[in-house]
């Protein structure tokens, strides 16, 4: 169900693991590695275009030397060797000498001695690896910077070289703005962090055969999702009925925001959800009743917002926020709900920001209730963060404080427990459209209310979000998906 990712210290001793469990030399493993890189980056290449390779002195250089190698003579190759350092890495040495039997032209970068790339030609950035742990200076920051410039496509080997592995970088530091990156065995976690959009504009995988048992072996927080969590689902059989997959209830909706409810409450049934109630305000009844007919509906006793909560006795899961608003009558009624409910609880949006403003009451929330912020909720929640990794602390510290599951929204929504963080690895545009939280909540709510564990219901319902888009923009070549898109492709999951 999941794939584990590493820190940069931790893929180091996979690596040194792996060398020692083959019986293996490190030089030998570089060898392994850029065999399997090579038919990921020829897709990139032509004949007719140059490939200038940007080397530094370390291992990663190493793999950039390696490659120059094994792409010549089929390729018109060029090595630019960035000397950030005077000492080299022993197998940068080795590879080195190798290179220099081969017609690869070998040049050194310099402030003085600088290639002439044309924009239509490629760069292969292998001048730092995992390993980085300062930002690049000197004439790495200038080779770095010269490769942002030309307008070219680069390709960067398992890290866009000035990017660190598994925390921010400062805003400042000089990065290379890969095309793509190919990554050796695991994605990294910073791949995941929006601030690096520029940097990482897409990444695969090479699998480089590092040792399955130190991989099972190593203990780690970030675990991203994968097809596997799909077993979750809830089996259907023949002699099934309605009450065997739960009653949900979707609490929300507002004058001019009935929309929201009625788009959760749809997706909780189309997921699974037997049974779902909309609870919401009267003018909202005749919209529910016409677009959601499958879907029951109560209405409060005010025409335009909630003033109270009620809750049906057979209810199996809630989920409460969407477009509620925040009323004073509002926020009174979420408090006398939280002190009595007991339900599995999912609460989204509006009921967010009602927390925001009342946070003694989130000590009033049942352990694993799910709450599903987007970046700009939780950080009324849980306050200001400088960058994408202390957002992420922030994530974990703030979901083990309140005994919470929270799933921060956005491309790659990530989900904590307070222990572990679970990535979801899809960063589609598609979803970037109103009422697509609702649909996930509705969706997370409607796995709830069948009986899922509220992490497992969380992990699964963000995991089939995320492929509604996927499929979307497979079948229609396009990003325009709306809301209800996600909802009628709910359908053709598996």
């Amino acid at each position: 169900m999941f794939q584990k990712l590493f820190t940069a210290k931790q893929i180091k001793e996979i690596d040194n693991q792996t060398i020692i469990r083959q019986n293996i030399t490190s030089e030998a493993l570089m060898e392994r590695a850029v065999i399997n890189l090579k038919p990921h980056i020829v897709k990139e290449l032509s004949p007719d275009k140059r490939i200038y390779i940007f080397c530094g002195k370390g291992n990663n250089g190493g793999d950039g030397l390696v490659l120059a190698r094994l792409l010549q003579p089929d390729y018109r190759v060029y090595c630019v060797i960035v000397p950030f350092t005077k000492q080299s890495s022993p197998d940068f040495d080795s590879n080195f000498n190798k290179l220099k039997k081969t017609s690869v032209e070998i040049l050194e970068f310099s402030k003085d001695n600088q290639p002439e790339i044309s924009e239509n030609e490629i760069i292969v950035d292998a001048i730092f690896g995992t390993g980085l742990s300062r930002p690049a200076a000197g004439i790495a920051k200038e080779a770095i910077e010269f490769m942002n410039a030309s307008g070219s496509k680069i390709l960067s080997i398992d890290m866009p070289s000035g990017l660190y592995a598994d925390r921010s970088n400062a805003i400042s530091d000089p990065v290379v703005k890969a095309h793509m990156v190919y990554s050796f065995q695991f994605s990294k976690i910073s791949f995941f962090f929006p601030e690096n959009e520029t940097f990482v504009n897409d990444f695969e995988i090479v699998d480089i055969g590092l040792e399955k048992s130190i991989i099972d072996e190593m203990p780690t927080k970030y675990l991203m999702l994968t097809s596997g969590v799909k077993k979750m689902l809830k089996k259907r059989f023949k002699f099934s009925y309605k009450n065997t997959f739960g009653h949900a209830l979707i609490v929300g909706g507002s004058y001019g925001m009935i929309g929201a409810p009625v788009l959760a409450s749809k997706a909780a049934l189309r997921i699974g959800a037997g049974l779902v109630t909309n609870f919401i305000p009267r003018c909202g009844y005749q919209i529910s009743q016409t677009f959601v007919p499958e879907v029951m509906t109560t209405t409060g006793n005010s025409k335009k917002y909630i003033t109270y909560i009620e809750v049906p006795d057979k209810i199996t899961a809630i989920g409460l926020g969407m477009g509620m608003g925040t009323k004073p009558k509002t926020q009174k009624a979420l408090e006398i709900f939280l002190k009595t409910n007991i339900k599995p609880l999912l609460l989204d949006a509006d009921a967010l920001n009602i927390l925001a403003k009342r946070p003694e009451w989130l000590k009033l929330l049942p352990k694993n209730t799910i709450l599903t912020p987007h970046a700009g909720e939780f950080k009324r929640l849980a306050g200001e963060w400088q960058n994408d990794w202390e957002k992420w602390q922030k994530l974990r510290e703030f979901s083990a404080k309140y005994q919470v599951i929270t799933v921060l929204k956005g491309a790659y929504t990530t989900i904590s427990d307070g222990a572990y963080f679970y990535i979801n690895p899809v960063a589609n545009g598609a979803l970037a459209t109103a009422g697509s939280g609702d649909v996930l909540s509705g969706i997370i709510t409607g796995l709830l209310a069948q009986g899922l564990q509220p992490l497992k219901a969380a992990l699964l319902g963000v995991y089939i979000h995320g492929q509604t888009a996927e499929k979307y923009v497979e079948k229609c070549n396009s990003y325009s998906m709306i809301a209800s898109d996600i909802i009628d492709l709910l359908k053709f999951f598996d």
